[in-house]
């Protein structure tokens, strides 16, 4: 199963597209796991990537990948490849495709349709706390001429409000709109948290698509580092612009 933000039949060209833990051939609960980096065998992630990759008509050699460190950088890309210690990849190459891998931390991706120009940023609380889809969206206007007014974005599917609980230290990192306090236990909002951000950044309101699936609780169709620990896959998102002709 692969999940499409609504916003993407808008714009032919445009690829953007998230894994589920559904249709894939690693064992267990590893299900549709598309890292390397989880104990899963190297042979059935692969055969997972050419199997998701294949469905979107993209191809291996095309795509770009982040070494995510729950950082703040986002580097303009012109060339398929991997980059170390990046938690957020853009671009106004038609053909190339940015890929981000979750299991709980908040997937941004971002379109300039004008330019075209995509984005997308892995937000986890850390990346979310240092505002790194606000700078998302800040690269793409200072590296590729985007117009924030003119941008749209789409949160996807990630730890929600109703299961992300997090110590008062790590809360107190938040705005009071996005922390929910119980007592003593407090759960953070990292969607909401990422939605005002890219509103403070430019966007309109009415341009954020947010998912408001919970990877946490949505055991059937999501991976989730929190529920699983060192069984959980991970799933990939990839926003890309197809060339013309």
């Amino acid at each position: 199963m692969i999940l499409r933000p609504a916003f993407a039949e808008r714009y032919p060209s445009l690829v953007c597209a998230l894994s589920t833990r559904l249709g894939g051939v690693s064992a267990g609960s590893f299900g549709m796991n598309l890292s390397y980096s989880v104990g899963d065998a190297p042979e059935w992630v692969t055969m997972n990537r050419k199997k998701f990759f294949g469905s979107l008509g993209i191809a291996i050699e095309d795509l770009v990948f982040q070494h995510q460190v729950h950082g703040d950088t986002v580097r303009p890309v012109v060339a398929p490849g991997a980059w170390q210690e990046t938690d957020g990849l853009c671009t106004s190459s038609p053909g190339l495709f940015l890929c981000v891998t979750v299991a709980d931390c908040v997937p941004v991706f971002l379109i300039d349709p004008g330019i075209p120009a995509v984005g997308v940023v892995h937000a986890g609380w850390r990346g979310t706390a240092a505002r790194i889809a606000a700078k998302g969206v800040r690269v793409m206007a200072e590296r590729l001429g985007a117009n924030p007014s003119g941008m749209t974005a789409y949160i996807g599917p990630s730890a929600a409000v109703c299961c992300y609980s997090v110590g008062k230290e790590v809360a107190m990192r938040f705005p009071g709109s996005c922390v929910v306090r119980e007592g003593d236990s407090f759960r953070v909002d990292l969607k909401q948290a990422n939605r005002e951000q890219l509103m403070e950044a430019g966007l309109r309101s009415d341009a954020i698509e947010v998912d408001g699936s919970c990877t946490i609780c949505q055991a059937g169709l999501y991976h989730s580092h929190r529920r699983e620990g060192a069984l959980s896959g991970r799933m990939m998102g990839v926003i890309g612009m197809r060339r013309s002709g």
